[in-house]
Formats: C-alpha cells, structure tokens, sequence
C-alpha cells in the first residue's frame, strides 16, 4: 500500500532576475512550493514529520534575498530552478523517515505553476502503482470523497 502526504510551503524571499546584462528590481515573492511524498512501509508517520523536515529546508532562504544565497548566486533564482533545487534538497531531507518524493511544484502566482516528477520512485513496483498515485493525487487535488 502507498500512503502519501501532499504538503504545502510558503518561501517569502525577494529576487532579481538578469535579462541582457541588465539587473531588473529586487522584488519580493510569496512562492508556493507543494511536495507529494509518500512511503511503501508499514509505518504511517504522523503528517508533522515530513512536514518538518520540508519546513527546514526552506528555513534558509526565508527572508532573504535569494541571488545572495549558494546556489542561487551562481544560477538564476527563477520559479524553475528553484523548483529543481528545492525538489532535490526535499527528496533528500525526507529520506531517513522512509519517505520519498513523488511530485515537486512551485508556483508564483496562482495561474504559473513549474513542476516536476520523479517516474522512477523508489518503491514503486510497476507504472500501474505510478499511476495509482497520480489518480489519488489528482482525487486529493479535487476534494476528499471524489470517487475513483
């Protein structure tokens, strides 16, 4: 059985971004950042756990400005290398409680979402329980009680 957490997190920091050589506006940001994790154990850990864990790799870059900030004094701190950063540190940090990263999304506006996925997480027999878990993921995204 695959027991999963879908997970928000809030990054309040501010950005600027580089076009053409030009240094725009520092500007400040509220991005969204949704982890799904999920475990194959027998074990349910309480929701808190992986929550923690997510909460503290963000700990860093709360209120910072982010181009100031390894990695993202070396790379652009846009939505989608962010987002790629993050997804790895997360998928690391939530490991020692046997837990794994499916999906990884950040947004920063309600209508731009970047996301990615891990097809080949750990646990997961065949692409029949991938896409078992992306079909309660996408129940989860509806509302609780939506059937199959």
């Amino acid at each position: 059985m695959l027991r999963y957490y879908r997970i928000k997190a809030y990054l309040n920091a501010s950005h600027f971004v580089v076009f053409d050589g030009k240094k725009g506006d520092t500007h400040p940001h509220t991005w969204e950042f949704v982890a799904t994790v999920y475990t194959t154990g027998n074990n349910i850990i309480k929701f808190t756990e992986p929550e923690k864990m997510i909460m503290k790799v963000f700990e860093p870059y709360q209120n910072q400005v982010m181009n100031e900030i390894e990695p993202f004094n070396a790379i652009i701190p846009s939505l989608e290398n962010m987002t790629e950063f993050f997804a790895k540190q997360i998928a690391e940090a939530v490991k020692p409680i046997e837990y794994h990263l499916r999906r990884f999304e950040g947004s920063e506006t309600p209508v731009r979402t970047y996301g990615v996925r891990f097809p080949e997480a750990e646990g997961i027999e065949d692409e029949n329980d991938a896409d078992e878990v992306e079909a309660a993921i996408g129940r989860l995204e509806k509302g609780f009680g939506t059937e199959k």
